[in-house]
C-alpha cells in the first residue's frame, strides 16, 4: 500500500493560524477586551504581511526575558519568508509592537551574547577557562555602560506579549496550549469534532472572570518558587488566589488543584494546621481525605473518624469512598473503636496459573495465544485493555459528550469538553446520560454504535482509540455481551470517568461455545493494582464473567542450560 502523500505547510502557515486566533477572539469577546488588547489587534491587523510574520515569529520564540519584554538581537534573525527584515522591524517599532535598543541594565543584556562574544568585551584580561556565571559577574563588576557594551548591536524587545496572553486564554481556555493544535490539524494528524461555539455558551462571560483566570495563572507561575521558599511564601501565595464564584466550575477546579498542591507541601513541612485551613477551602478530592489524615496524625481521632463518616455518607468518587472505608477501619481498629466499623470486603477473583516458555512477546499477547489455542479453532481473544468498553461508550454517547453546554468548549481544537476529567462532567449531563442508558438494548446499542463508528471514524474522542477498535472486535462484542452488562459498565464509567476509564482487564475472550469472558493478565512478579481489584469486585457483583490469569515462565530442561 503506497504511503500517504506528505502534507507540506505553507512557509507562513503560522501567520494564518495566528490571525485566525485573533479574529476568533475579537468576534466573540471584543466587549470584554481591554483598550490595549484591542489596540494590539488593530496595530497588528494594519501592519504589512512581512511585519506580521516577524511579530508572530518573535512572539512565538523564547527570547531573553527582561523588564522591557523578550529580547532578540536583530543580526541573529533570519527568516526566508520575510523579504525585508529591516523594514518589518521599523514598522513594528512605529506601531509600538517592537522596541529598539531599550534602556536596560547590563545584567539583562549579557544573556544575549555567547561566551565567545563576551570575552573580548571585558576591560581586563580574563582566563579562558572562566565559567559563564563568573564571567558575567566580572563584567558586571566593571560597571560598563550598557549602550557602549552592546557596541552597535540592535536589540529588539517584543511588546504586547501580555495582551496576546489574554487572546490565548480566551481562545484555549488556558495558558498551557499554543498554536501547535492548528499544525496537528493541518498536517492531518488530528481531526476534531465540529461543535457550535455560540457566544452565550462561551466560557468567559465578563471581564472580571477573565481577570480571575489571569490571576490564577499568575499564582501558578509562582508555585515552584513558593514551594522552595517555605511555609510563609506558600501561605502568601495562597492568599493571592482569586475568589471563585460558584458559576465558574473550571476556575474552581484549577484553584482547588493548586491549593491542594500547596497544602501537601505544608504537610511535608509539618505545618498541619495551615495545610488543614487550605484543604477546608477546597471542594474537590482529596481535600477531605487529607483533612482526615491530618486530624488522626494530630491525635484528633474523633474528628478524623467523623470526616470518614462524612465521606461515606456522600462520597464524591469511589476512590474517596475506598479511602474512607479503609482508613476509617484501620484507625478505629488501632484505637479499639470498632463498634461502628466493619472491615472492608476483599474480593478474591477466580484465578488460574499457566506456564509458558519465556519469549520476547509481551505477556498479554502470550496469554491471548494460549487462550485461543486451548479454547479451540473458533475461539477468539483480543488484547483490549481499556480500549473496548471506553471506546463503545464513546461511540454510544458521542453526541452528549460533544453537546455545546455553557463553558464546555473554548475553541475548535478540543478533543473533549473542558470538564471531561472532573466530577462536574457527569452531573452537568446527568439527564441526557440517564435517558440514553434507559434506551439501551441490543438493537439501539448496535444501531447507534455502528452509525457513529462509520460517521465519525478518525475524529478525536477522549474515549475512543480508533486503532484498537477493529470492526471484527466491535461486531463480536456487540453480539456476545448482553445489554444489561453494557448498561452497568457504562453507568459506572460515566459516574467517575477519570478513575474508571483505567484498570479494565487486558483481554476479552470469545469462546467457541458462545458468550465472553474478561481476563486480567499478570506476568511473573506482577500484582493486581487497586483500580483493577475494584473493577474485578464490580464484575462479581454484576455477574460479569471474569478471571485473573497468572503467567509463569517455564524453566529450560537441564540439558539446555548453558554453563
Amino acid at each position: 500500500m503506497p504511503s500517504p502523500t506528505p502534507i507540506e505547510l505553507a512557509p507562513d502557515y503560522y501567520l494564518v493560524n495566528f490571525c485566525a486566533l485573533l479574529e476568533f477572539v475579537m468576534s466573540r469577546y471584543q466587549p470584554l477586551l481591554s483598550p490595549d488588547e484591542r489596540a494590539l489587534f488593530d496595530h497588528f491587523h494594519a501592519a504589512a504581511p512581512d511585519s506580521q510574520r516577524l511579530y508572530v515569529r518573535l512572539l512565538s520564540r523564547k527570547g531573553v526575558p527582561s523588564s522591557a519584554g523578550a529580547l532578540f538581537r536583530q543580526d541573529k534573525l533570519a527568516y526566508p519568508e520575510i523579504d525585508d527584515l529591516a523594514a518589518a522591524t521599523e514598522e513594528l517599532r512605529g506601531v509600538g509592537l517592537l522596541q529598539h535598543n531599550p534602556a536596560l541594565p547590563l545584567a539583562e543584556i549579557l544573556p544575549l551574547f555567547t561566551k565567545a562574544e563576551l570575552m573580548p568585551r571585558s576591560l581586563v584580561p580574563l582566563p579562558r577557562s572562566i565559567k559563564r556565571p563568573a564571567l558575567e559577574q566580572a563584567l558586571l563588576d566593571q560597571a560598563q555602560d550598557p549602550a557602549v557594551f552592546a557596541d552597535g548591536e540592535t536589540v529588539l524587545a517584543v511588546q504586547g506579549a501580555e495582551h496576546f496572553e489574554t487572546f490565548k486564554l480566551c481562545f484555549f481556555g488556558n495558558l498551557n496550549q499554543d498554536l501547535t493544535d492548528w499544525v496537528l490539524r493541518d498536517l492531518g494528524l488530528y481531526q476534531y469534532e465540529r461543535y457550535p461555539l455560540d457566544k452565550h455558551n462561551l466560557p468567559f462571560q465578563s471581564r472580571a472572570q477573565i481577570e480571575r483566570h489571569q490571576r490564577y495563572y499568575a499564582c501558578l507561575a509562582q508555585q515552584d518558587e513558593a514551594v522552595e521558599s517555605g511555609c510563609e511564601a506558600i501561605l502568601g501565595l495562597a492568599l493571592q488566589l482569586p475568589t471563585v464564584p460558584d458559576s465558574d466550575t473550571t476556575l474552581r477546579r484549577r484553584v482547588d488543584r493548586l491549593r491542594l498542591a500547596l497544602g501537601r507541601q505544608l504537610e511535608r513541612l509539618e505545618a498541619l494546621d495551615a495545610a488543614e485551613r487550605l484543604y477546608r477551602e477546597c471542594i474537590h478530592p482529596p481535600a477531605r481525605e487529607r483533612r482526615a489524615r491530618i486530624a488522626v496524625k494530630s491525635g484528633e481521632i474523633d474528628r478524623g473518624l467523623s470526616l470518614c463518616r462524612e465521606i461515606l455518607a456522600a462520597p464524591s468518587s469511589e476512590a474517596e469512598q475506598v479511602f474512607a472505608e479503609s482508613f476509617g477501619y484501620r484507625t478505629a481498629k488501632r484505637e479499639k473503636r470498632l463498634e461502628d466499623w466493619a472491615a472492608p470486603e476483599r474480593y478474591q477473583p477466580p484465578t488460574e496459573t499457566v506456564t509458558v516458555p519465556p519469549m520476547q512477546e509481551c505477556v498479554e499477547l502470550l496469554a491471548a495465544d494460549w487462550l485461543q489455542q486451548t479454547g479451540g479453532n473458533s475461539t477468539q481473544c483480543f488484547y483490549v485493555e481499556n480500549c473496548l468498553f471506553n471506546g463503545v461508550l464513546g461511540l454510544y454517547v458521542w453526541d452528549i459528550l460533544f453537546a455545546p453546554l455553557p463553558g464546555a468548549f473554548f475553541n475548535p481544537f478540543q478533543v473533549a469538553p473542558s470538564d471531561f476529567r472532573s466530577p462536574d462532567f457527569y452531573s452537568a449531563r446527568r439527564e441526557a446520560f440517564e435517558q440514553r442508558l434507559a434506551e439501551l438494548d441490543e438493537s439501539t446499542l448496535a444501531q447507534r454504535v455502528w452509525g457513529t463508528y462509520r460517521e465519525k471514524h478518525g475524529i478525536a474522542n477522549p474515549l475512543v482509540a480508533w486503532d484498537a477498535l477493529s470492526e471484527s472486535l466491535l461486531a463480536l462484542a456487540l453480539q456476545r455481551i448482553p445489554a444489561c452488562h453494557w448498561h452497568r459498565l457504562f453507568e459506572r464509567l460515566l459516574r467517575d470517568i477519570t478513575h474508571y476509564r483505567s484498570g479494565l482487564p487486558d483481554l476479552i475472550l470469545f469462546p467457541a461455545t458462545g458468550g465472553y469472558e474478561l481476563v486480567e493478565v499478570k506476568g511473573p512478579g506482577d500484582r493486581l493494582q487497586q483500580n483493577q481489584q475494584r473493577w474485578l469486585a464490580f464484575f462479581a457483583r454484576n455477574h460479569i464473567p471474569h478471571r485473573v490469569l497468572h503467567v509463569e515462565w517455564a524453566q529450560a530442561p537441564a540439558d539446555e542450560v548453558v554453563t
